[in-house]
């Protein structure tokens, strides 16, 4: 069975003193003790460039004390175990060096080889207990740090002791409330008064673990709906986890449209085949008819003919468009300012805007990173929108906002308007071919909006209540960076 070895740095100017700690240590059979002698200060600052598990140090050491070298020791390695030795019990000079970060405090002459192997083996095991504290605390803090949602630490009573980089940005915290002395309630984020007066109590009864769902309110008071999970990390503190629902509701229904969308694309080819072969047979006959037909014939059937052609040619129309719409289409990309894009598109439908006397408001980030689209497919996708809103928009205060920011990688762009809004059975097939709750119109254009946004690897959902309005939400990803390589 190896044994454990455990290497020494001995720093004292008297020989006499290093033999006799020598000889102890020589006694003892495990662990095995290596130990190395330093006779002045000045060589003992080289030797705490290598690597020593236990430091003794005198007090004396020439114009210099060992209390200065405890300082150089720790700033070198911090987790080694410091063991002060002196001549003579000196005032609160073992207090001063504990203070220092020694491990203990020995007297010459008054220990033997059992005190000795006792004292380094116990401020070798509290040397190793706090390096690996620490490890766990780095890797806590990475993880606290690190992490994408909400991370908050509270106390017993709500408040608030620390905040990851996430929970500034959800809760839009100022970043110096990390330095203030007394920052915001945990409760004071959650809306339902219930829920707050049950917290509050958990917290006094010292809970080990809770979860529930909550609506969660940030500084600008917008609300967020979250499974918030609480967990005690000791007897007065409490690790706060919030997952954000709305957003994993949202990316649920982002990969579910695009799955719909996947679906709708095969069937779309699948009809077409179908379609367009008997079509085109239907068509070379009825051109046929009309060219061998007798004139007599031809004119005892009236339009009967051109009749078939007139459809057939609407139907291939049809299945054209809906192929059209459904399939990614190659783009001409480059690099284009979103806000620029959204005043073009406005520019465009401006007749029908004044007509109809809707408030633009505008909050566009004028920060907001140029995006890689094709402009005039892009263009076309955001005014099938912008017309969307204006459509729905029949009172006499309507409003149109259009929106840009940055979230994490990616560009937001939200369209919303306070019009009629959509029941949740048309939202449903809000993007479907051929759905329109319009008596004009082919039903495409949404289609085709989706297309074009998915062509650019994009992202597009909805949100609407009837009588309140509709919000579009357009995701696109942001350039990449010379820092942050593709």
């Amino acid at each position: 069975m190896n044994k454990k070895q455990i290497r020494i740095l001995y720093v004292d100017d008297d020989p006499d003193d290093f033999f006799l700690v020598e000889a102890f240590l020589k006694k003892i059979d495990d662990p095995v003790y290596t130990i190395v002698h330093a006779f002045s200060f000045e060589e003992a600052q080289r030797r705490i460039l290598e690597r020593f598990d236990i430091f003794l140090v005198d007090y004396r050491l020439g114009k210099t004390t060992g209390l200065e070298l405890i300082k150089e020791i720790r700033s070198r390695q911090a987790h080694a175990a410091v063991i002060l030795l002196t001549g003579m019990a000196v005032g609160n000079l073992d207090r001063e060096a504990l203070q220092l970060g020694a491990s203990d405090y020995l007297v010459k002459g008054q220990f033997d080889a059992a005190t000795l192997d006792r004292t380094l083996r116990f401020a070798y095991r509290d040397s190793q207990i706090k390096e690996n504290l620490d490890l766990v605390g780095e890797k806590f803090r990475s993880i606290f740090e690190r992490a994408s949602d909400p991370f908050l630490l509270i106390d017993g009573d709500s408040l608030i002791l620390e905040v990851n980089p996430s929970s500034i940005a959800k809760f839009e915290f100022e970043e110096k409330v990390l330095t203030q002395s007394k920052l915001p309630f945990f409760t004071e984020l959650i809306e339902e008064q219930f829920l707050k007066d049950q917290l509050i109590e958990k917290l006094q009864n010292k809970f080990e673990i809770i979860d529930f769902e909550a609506t969660l309110i940030n500084k600008s008071r917008n609300t967020f709906r979250g499974l918030v999970n609480i967990a005690k990390q000791n007897a007065n503190t409490f690790q706060v986890l919030i997952k954000d629902l709305s957003a994993i509701k949202a990316k649920e229904e982002e990969e579910h449209n695009l799955k719909k969308f996947s679906s709708t694309g095969r069937i779309a080819r699948l009809l077409a085949h179908e379609v367009k072969n008997p079509l085109t047979t239907i068509v070379l006959s009825a051109d046929q008819l009309q060219m061998e037909l007798p004139e007599e014939v031809l004119k005892e059937s009236g339009d009967l003919i051109e009749v078939i052609q007139r459809n057939c040619q609407r139907i291939n129309q049809l299945v054209t468009q809906l192929l059209d719409s459904t399939r990614f289409s190659e783009l001409d990309i480059s690099s284009q300012s979103i806000n620029s894009l959204l005043d073009e598109a406005l520019d465009t439908v401006k007749d029908r805007i004044e007509m109809k006397k809707i408030k633009i408001i505008k909050d566009y980030d004028p920060a907001v990173c140029n995006i890689e689209v094709d402009p005039e497919k892009v263009k076309i996708a955001l005014i099938n929108l912008i017309v969307n809103a204006v459509e729905a928009t029949d009172r006499n205060d309507g409003k149109m906002k259009l929106s840009t920011a940055v979230k994490g990688k990616l560009c937001r762009i939200e369209i919303e308007d306070n019009g009629t809004g959509i029941s949740k059975e048309n939202l449903e097939r809000l993007f479907e071919p051929f759905f329109t709750s319009k008596s004009t119109g082919t039903g495409l254009g949404l289609t085709n909006t989706q297309n074009i946004i998915f062509s650019h690897g994009g992202s597009i959902r909805v949100k609407s209540e009837v009588g309140r309005g509709t919000t579009f939400i357009i995701n696109f990803k942001l350039n990449q960076t010379p820092e942050e390589p593709r």
